[in-house]
């Protein structure tokens, strides 16, 4: 899989657990500790997938 393809996928993970979590810490879909509980997890696996990848930061950023 390209270098790109990770990469996206990783942010993807990132930004799902993001949303979810702003759902639950704005809106009384479910509460602010589940959204917290969501974002933590989704954090988690995109800095796993990083890790397993080893996608490195580009020069420059």
């Amino acid at each position: 899989m390209p270098e790109n393809a990770k990469r996206a996928i990783v942010w993807l993970v990132f930004a799902a657990g993001l949303i979810l979590g702003i759902v639950g810490w704005s809106t009384p879909v479910y509460s602010s500790w589940t959204g917290t509980i969501v974002f933590l997890c989704f954090l988690f696996a995109s800095i796993a997938l990083r890790i397993l990848w080893g996608l490195k930061k580009k020069e420059g950023e």
